[in-house]
């Protein structure tokens, strides 16, 4: 089930990235402290009709998360984009990718952005197979990692 975020889903989407980028990419607690600053920011000044966050639960329990933020008036940014490891391959993720582009059409965003890194190949290929296409490449460091970051771009209207 997708259902929307609530406040007490904070500590999950939290927890959720930084233990996964931790055993998976060996990312270090200033991802953790990214994350936190990432959904505060969205919490402070979220304009609820043109943004959201949804969870993926089974059972009851979360299991991935995505969110969407306005980045301008026609352009919308992915964000917090999780799946739990025993959950890939069950489709959440496309589950929740289909329920963000949904959303931004509703809404009439023209394009949708996202940012990953070249290491995470489940999710890239996700993104092409909805018709992202990988728009920009960049060095960065972040969680003392020499990373890949690329910009991904659907246009949608």
């Amino acid at each position: 089930m997708i259902r929307n975020f609530r406040l007490e889903d904070i500590n999950y989407i939290i927890n959720s990235h930084y233990e996964i980028y931790n055993q998976e990419y060996d990312y270090d607690l200033s991802f953790k402290e990214f994350i936190a600053n990432s959904l505060e920011d969205f919490i402070k000044r979220s304009d609820y009709l043109k943004e959201n966050i949804w969870i993926a639960e089974i059972n009851g329990e979360p299991k991935g998360s995505i969110c969407i933020t306005k980045f301008d008036e026609s352009t919308a940014q992915i964000r917090l984009f999780i799946v739990d490891p025993k959950q890939r391959g069950t489709g959440i993720g496309k589950q929740l990718i289909e329920k963000s582009i949904d959303f931004c059409k509703l809404v009439n965003y023209k394009t949708i952005t996202l940012w990953t890194n070249s290491d995470l190949k489940a999710a890239r290929s996700l993104y092409e197979n909805y018709g992202f296409k990988l728009m920009e490449t960049k060095k960065v460091i972040l969680s003392n990692q020499n990373l890949i970051e690329e910009r991904w771009e659907l246009n949608i209207f």
